[in-house]
């Protein structure tokens, strides 16, 4: 599999260029379309369409960008989607969250507003593909079940194959950290929040 980016919007193409370097990404800059690649990500789709045996990944924006990042290494890893996509939210001040696709962690966030919590997660929930996922709660009252209910109210129906937990946090693992993989260091609470996403809780219908 061999990927190029064909991007004439000179903003989106300085976002791929950053995304490329973060993940350290094996993707082809091209100048024009060419059969050197098989899957091309551009903001151009009506060019890929008449190019034979040319998969085309679109991008119209930021969000755009991060999504196709996403798919692509998951390519790479020969796969779809994430078997288990699991989101551990650590309630509190300041509420710490941690997503995490089959044991790889990939992306963790501190909100300072428990509002921008349902926005997040759905941008989560869109950017990475997935087969099953489990958002998992700290049992902080009342927070967290006000919490839940907003996820119940707000992203269950949205999302059918999403299941919900309430975590206690007490006796947590802290040792499985040691097996996540990130390059940049962890706030506190999004590492609190990788020991609740890592430990089963209550199912919550």
């Amino acid at each position: 599999m061999k990927v190029g980016a064909y991007i004439k919007n000179p903003a989106l193409l300085r976002k791929l260029l950053r995304k490329i370097c973060e993940n350290r990404l094996p993707i082809k800059l091209l100048n024009k379309l060419t059969n050197e690649v098989n899957i091309v990500i551009t903001d151009a789709p009506e060019e890929v369409m008449n190019k034979n045996n040319m998969v085309a990944l679109v991008v119209k924006d930021d969000e755009g960008i991060d999504k196709v990042v996403e798919e692509i290494k998951l390519l790479l890893k020969k796969k779809t989607a994430y078997n288990t996509l699991i989101v551990g939210i650590d309630p509190g001040k300041r509420t710490g969250v941690a997503v995490i696709g089959d044991g790889e962690f990939l992306e963790g966030k501190v909100l300072g507003d428990e509002e921008k919590l349902i926005p997040y997660m759905l941008k989560v929930l869109e950017k990475y593909p997935y087969e099953k996922c489990v958002i998992r709660i700290g049992f902080k009252e009342p927070i967290s079940t006000t919490i839940a209910e907003l996820i119940r109210r707000n992203i269950k129906p949205l999302h059918d194959k999403v299941d919900l937990e309430l975590v206690s946090e007490d006796k947590t693992s802290k040792s499985s950290l040691l097996h996540m993989k990130s390059e940049h260091k962890i706030p506190k609470d999004v590492a609190s929040a990788i020991h609740i996403a890592l430990k089963r809780g209550l199912r919550v219908e």
